[in-house]
């Protein structure tokens, strides 16, 4: 019986460590890890006979999103699309305590946190490789010669991937190694400073913008004893900011995509001539059309193709139809209306909230690092993946683990 429990542990503890390699490797192997977490969770729950988490608070308010999203399928406008993706929502539940119960004993903890920082500095070493041998580590070459693949191919992603797992590692190392002596905290801040760049070098303005903001966020809100001196990171970060739109072509000419536009005819202008203005525009006409419930989960992507969503003053009108709206709030507001919406906005928010009052009490910087990643995927305006997607929702489901983690923890 004990030798079986060390087993299961050890393959649990294995799968919770293998994560970020699953999302390097495809979707598919990510959500097998994710779903194999969750079926050795479930079987050492019963193992133990230890249903503790089904009285969690956290646990019963996401349930409130899954609860509202079987409410929505009975209003989807194709009831079959619609079906998988809300039904197997409550996976990212499940994952939710299944990953903060396996970093609840300290020793998995550190195992599990020390190889998401290794993981980390790799990709960012194979970023700066790519970035300035034109190729990956592996011989692997972007397709788009602006942006950066990195391990990922011919996905595109390789910024929402370190804006995942960068800070909460940077994170991990100031709470486990900085207080050793001034070296090591000094190396910290070295690390914190490489992360940040190779995201801005991966030329997805979307993720290097909220990468900036995470960052100067991070520097007001931690504790004086890692960033003593604010003004001077504040400055240092504005330099390397301006150093990398300034002397990066790659950087600047992603960025000048968006700033010349807006500069020579204005914002609301500029919006509309962009395939983003053309998805807003369907997204908010879904939306008119049916408040309370939307089209239907996924549900964007069959009735973007109505003649009633073109519309010639959008430039790229032609171009609005996609698998999702590419912004998390046209996502939620035209495929679950104001009901589905205001549900899962609530919840996370008043989560997000909650978070944020205990990370003021406690000032783990591991916490606040998880609590301005979920953060920065609701910012309004910048665009990013569909909220529903397996290989995304593997990232932001992990950090509002570790964030319901120390909400537990406290």
């Amino acid at each position: 019986m004990i030798k079986n429990n060390l087993h299961l542990e050890k393959v649990y503890l294995f799968l919770a460590m293998f994560i970020p390699i699953s999302l390097l490797i495809s979707s598919g192997v990510s959500e097998t890890t994710e779903i194999l977490l969750i079926i050795f969770f479930l079987i050492i729950s019963f193992y133990r006979k230890n249903f503790e988490w089904l009285k969690n608070k956290y646990f019963w308010l996401l349930m409130l999103i899954w609860v509202s999203l079987l409410i929505n399928l009975f209003f989807s406008k194709n009831f079959n699309l619609s079906f998988l993706r809300n039904i197997s929502f409550i996976e990212n539940i499940l994952f939710v305590f299944a990953f903060s119960l396996v970093i609840k004993k300290e020793r998995n903890f550190n195992l599990v946190f020390n190889f998401f920082l290794i993981i980390a500095t790799i990709v960012a070493f194979d970023i700066y490789f790519e970035y300035f041998n034109k190729v990956n580590i592996f011989g692997m070459k972007s397709y788009d010669p602006s942006r950066i693949a990195s391990f990922l191919g011919k996905e595109l992603k390789i910024g929402a991937f370190m804006l995942g797992f960068s800070f909460v590692s940077a994170a991990y190392y100031f709470e486990k190694y900085s207080n050793k002596s001034l070296n090591y905290k000094l190396f910290g801040f070295f690390l914190l400073i490489i992360f940040f760049i190779s995201i801005l070098f991966t030329g997805e303005r979307s993720n290097s913008l909220r990468a900036i903001i995470i960052m100067f966020l991070f520097i007001i809100f931690s504790r004086k004893d890692i960033f003593k001196y604010k003004i001077i990171f504040f400055t240092i970060i504005l330099l390397i900011t301006v150093c990398a739109y300034t002397f990066s072509d790659r950087v600047k000419h992603r960025f000048n995509v968006i700033f010349m536009p807006i500069n020579n005819i204005g914002f609301i202008d500029a919006f509309k001539d962009t395939q983003h203005g053309a998805h807003f525009y369907a997204a908010r006409k879904m939306f008119e059309k049916f408040p309370f419930f939307g089209v239907g989960s996924k549900n964007f992507r069959l009735e973007c193709y109505k003649d009633e969503y073109e519309n010639k003053s959008y430039k790229r009108t032609a171009e609005r139809c996609a698998t999702h709206p590419h912004q998390i709030y046209y996502e939620l507001f035209s495929e679950l209306g104001l009901i589905g919406a205001f549900t899962i906005l609530s919840v996370i928010f008043f989560i997000l909230f909650e978070s944020i009052k205990i990370y003021m009490k406690n000032k783990n910087l591991i916490h606040l690092a998880s609590i301005l990643f979920i953060f920065s995927q609701f910012l309004p305006l910048i665009p990013g993946g569909s909220f529903f997607s397996a290989w995304g929702a593997t990232i932001f489901w992990l950090n509002f683990s570790i964030l319901i983690f120390y909400n537990n923890k406290t």
